[in-house]
């Protein structure tokens, strides 16, 4: 008696926990709202101490259903990640592999999408840092 007792007594509190986690994590979700069709262009570049790791390419575009699109490429053009952001969450988009760490890179950058940021923005997750640039575009 005792046994079961103390299990669904943790059964509860981890359920709890996994609640108020997933609770958390959705409040800081709101995806930006981007015209249909307009695409902003940015550079990210990924640090290690002072040096640069690795430079790419990010393509954010807004969908005809409030949705936007955010492709990461590298210089030449491959994807690393593919992702459209809805109200909802986060939805697969073509063959590009699971990013995590794009995926939170991409959230961190919601609020910056629909403000006119000119200055690079230097972005910190898990003891990296990111310096994003605004691609200014001529149409």
């Amino acid at each position: 008696m005792i046994k079961q007792k103390s299990f669904s007594g943790s059964l509860k509190i981890m359920l709890c926990t996994l609640f108020l986690s997933a609770c958390v994590s959705h409040t800081n979700y709101v995806p930006p709202q981007l015209p249909q069709g307009e695409t902003r262009w940015f550079q990210v570049e990924e640090f290690e101490g002072n040096d640069i790791v690795q430079t790419s390419v990010l393509a954010v575009q807004g969908l005809h259903n409030g949705n936007t699109r955010w492709i990461l490429s590298d210089p030449f053009g491959v994807p690393q990640a593919r992702m459209i952001a809805t109200q909802n969450g986060w939805e697969k988009d073509g063959f590009a592999p699971p990013n995590r760490t794009a995926k939170r890179l991409f959230v961190r950058l919601f609020p910056l999408i629909e403000k006119s940021f000119r200055q690079p923005e230097i972005i910190e997750i898990n003891q990296k840092q990111w310096r994003i640039s605004i691609i200014e575009t001529q149409i």
